[in-house]
């Protein structure tokens, strides 16, 4: 057969072919811009009646549009997980109608939409091959080494300094109470919460690690989720060591035709069913326990699981919506369990669409990268293990605003790279 390569060129169609290539490496730096917009301190938020609008989701907006044109024109191919996460968001809507009727289910389920559903999509069209993960880490290295520097000097000097510094520009004040940990301040940066600030870092960390990058990108990038200790929390810790396992892990394996992921997922699931068994708690009990930092720490978010899983027994279906939720008196009203709160407010059909998308993300990944180059076949292991990671790490958290979008945006590319993985490029 003849080489593909000597065959030659029609030159009324090579421009297309250009002008085509072009459009698909620009569209990676909308996937770049809405990391950088998630990086935007809180007090740059401003409310049009009761609607929250922080600039990611006024980009989401607009995110939109250039979806539904791509749908509309045959460009994205949906598969399976697509059909899931969409599914996700028509569940939230019909909750959100049954608990709390129809006007307030619009502004409520509308923002979650936006959060997760555009979020998850616009990531999905804009990422179509390893070459341009590698080039989005690229692009947000200096935003996230920045962040993670404004976060090790609020540790460090023990006050705010992102906060404070945008309220004086925007006039919005937000109420921070420093909260010392080890004799250094848990940080926040830009973020809503410490532990929100540490896993969004910390989820980084396996990306950068193995996904071939060099250089200035690949040190600024480590750089940034490393200063995610400086906040202290429970779900960074977690994410971070649990990150640095599997990695290492990952690295094993390539060089040892002992062990495989496969083996070494199997006998995880064994130890999985064993603690599930053995244990008067269950394993999902002992995650929380062990990802807290202390023991009245652990006490509560156990008290929680308990209380919060008698909601969802009592509410399986629809959940209660946004409602306050039933607890003793003495308890605060937080949730600190991602997949626990969207049982609560949606119902369990919520977290079970969730957390298939992912399972299905990490399937697809490992499948896919069978034949790749080993830097390739990395690469898409750092991404199922930054996907697995943050999805344990939020056990420890309820995730909202920019953390959310990040989360869905992280199941996006790992659905997209999964779909596309034949495109690999290997950097030099």
């Amino acid at each position: 057969m003849e080489n593909s390569a000597a065959l030659p060129i029609n030159p009324e169609t090579a421009p297309q072919m250009v002008r085509g290539y072009e459009v698909e490496r620009w569209r990676v730096f909308g996937a770049a811009a809405l990391v950088y917009c998630l990086l935007i301190p809180l007090p740059f938020n401003f409310s049009v009646g009761t609607l929250l609008l922080p600039p990611y989701r006024l980009f989401l907006i607009g995110a939109a549009f250039f979806i539904l044109r791509d749908v509309l024109k045959g460009h994205l191919r949906l598969c399976v997980a697509d059909y899931v996460v969409a599914s996700l968001g028509v569940w939230i809507a019909i909750s959100s109608i049954v608990t709390m009727g129809l006007d307030q289910a619009v502004q409520a389920s509308g923002s979650l939409i936006l959060d997760i559903i555009i979020a998850y999509f616009w990531l999905r069209t804009t990422l179509h091959s390893l070459k341009d993960l590698r080039i989005l880490l690229v692009l947000v290295a200096p935003g996230l080494a920045v962040t993670g520097l404004f976060i090790g000097a609020e540790s460090l000097l023990q006050t705010h300094l992102v906060m404070p510094a945008a309220s004086a520009i925007t006039g919005q004040v937000h109420e921070l109470e420093p909260s010392i940990r080890l004799g250094l301040m848990r940080a926040q940066g830009p973020f809503p919460h410490p532990i929100l600030a540490g896993i969004f870092l910390g989820s980084f960390l396996p990306l950068y690690l193995v996904a071939g990058l060099r250089s200035w990108p690949l040190w600024l990038g480590l750089f940034g989720a490393f200063c995610c200790v400086f906040t202290f929390s429970s779900g960074a810790f977690l994410v971070l060591a649990s990150g640095l396992a599997l990695v290492t892990a990952n690295f094993m394996i390539s060089r040892t035709s002992m062990v495989t992921w496969r083996l070494t997922l199997l006998g995880l699931l064994a130890v999985i069913v064993f603690l599930e068994v053995a244990s008067q708690s269950g394993v999902v009990k002992l995650i929380t326990r062990f990802a807290a930092l202390n023991n009245q720490t652990a006490f509560f978010r156990l008290l929680i699981w308990d209380e919060g899983i008698k909601t969802v027994v009592e509410n399986p279906l629809f959940g209660i919506g946004f409602g306050d939720w039933a607890r003793p008196r003495w308890m605060p009203p937080s949730v600190d369990n991602y997949w626990l709160v969207l049982a609560m407010r949606h119902g369990v059909m919520a977290p079970v669409l969730a957390l298939l998308a992912v399972v299905i993300a990490v399937v697809g990944l490992a499948r896919n990268s069978v034949h790749l180059a080993p830097v390739d076949q990395n690469t898409m292991s750092g991404t199922a293990i930054a996907l697995s990671v943050t999805c344990l790490g939020v056990f420890s958290v309820a995730l909202w605003l920019s953390p959310q979008v990040w989360f869905f945006a992280l199941l996006g590319i790992a659905v997209s790279l999964s779909q596309n993985s034949r495109r690999a490029v290997t950097v030099a």
